[in-house]
């Protein structure tokens, strides 16, 4: 049997296209970052799913950005890191994937998926779970490259990361003069605010990233900064929701030797800051 470390896209993708494999997902609900709710009747990806490119696995809706920049020169320092990944770089034209729902929602009814949490592993082939041992013949690696390291016991000082908080507000229709704002300014909480207007025909749906590495900046603070930068008022918010991307910004390399039967696939098995087509073609030439 093949094990399937992550349920994301990469592991969906991987999963769909190895016969006789299993899922492992500590999370109740498939996608990854890109999970989505109903939220107003609107369904609703927890991050936008855009590409610089269009690529065969999607179906993709071009879309036009008005970029706005303020300190952008002082971005990199902001976000930690001294290279800005692919998946934060806008273009004033980008692809938006139309069918994401809709992949997510067909690719989990043709896998299997063991929903629980890996606590060990074992003679390179035995993963210990919260209530199981499982064995794999191999096992493909979607999740995080410096967690498995860890179960491994394998040390690993050499990969870093910075989190991200991101908001997801839903607001009423309003043109604010652009449609990515991002902001180099170190006293202004978030680095980049997307405006996915062509969601929703009665709503605009705001996805704020907040980038830190130790603990997420107070409420307060990122709500004064919205108000501050005259982006968002409280009163004008209709529904939100947050959630933290542990890994989301990737940083350095690993030149460890890790069993024969355990692939890294993707972007975090990999640890590289894929673009979404970058991270399934990586997944399915795994």
């Amino acid at each position: 049997m093949k094990i399937v470390l992550g349920g994301g896209l990469s592991g969906l993708f991987l999963a769909s296209n190895k016969k006789d494999s299993l899922i492992i997902e500590n999370q109740p609900r498939l996608g990854g970052v890109f999970t989505y709710e109903e939220i107003l009747n609107v369904n609703i990806p927890f991050h936008p799913p855009l590409t610089n490119y269009s690529c065969e696995y999607f179906q993709t809706t071009e879309v036009k950005l008005r970029i706005h920049m303020k300190k952008e020169n002082y971005i990199l320092r902001k976000i930690y890191t001294h290279e800005l990944p692919k998946w934060l770089i806008f273009n004033e034209k980008m692809f938006y994937v139309t069918n994401l729902i809709e992949l997510i929602d067909n690719l989990s009814k043709k896998v299997k998926v063991l929903h629980t949490n890996i606590k060990k592993i074992i003679q390179n082939n035995k993963i210990i779970t919260t209530n199981n041992m499982i064995k794999g013949d191999e096992i493909f690696v979607t999740i995080s490259r410096k967690y498995i390291a860890d179960l491994l016991g394998i040390k690993n000082d050499k990969l870093r990361s910075v989190s991200m908080l991101e908001l997801i507000v839903i607001v009423p229709k309003k043109d604010r003069g652009w449609d990515v704002y991002i902001n180099g300014d170190n006293g202004i909480s978030y680095s980049h605010i997307i405006s996915a207007y062509w969601i929703s025909n009665d709503y605009d749906i705001l996805y704020i990233l907040i980038p830190f590495t130790s603990s997420p900046p107070i409420w307060d603070k990122i709500f004064s900064d919205l108000k501050r930068e005259n982006i968002l008022l409280k009163d004008e918010i209709l529904a939100f929701r947050s959630r933290i991307i542990r890994y989301a910004i990737l940083i350095g390399e690993d030149d460890n030797v890790y069993p024969e039967n355990i692939r890294f696939c993707g972007r975090l098995g990999k640890w590289k800051n894929f673009t979404l087509c970058e991270a399934i073609l990586d997944s399915l030439n795994c």
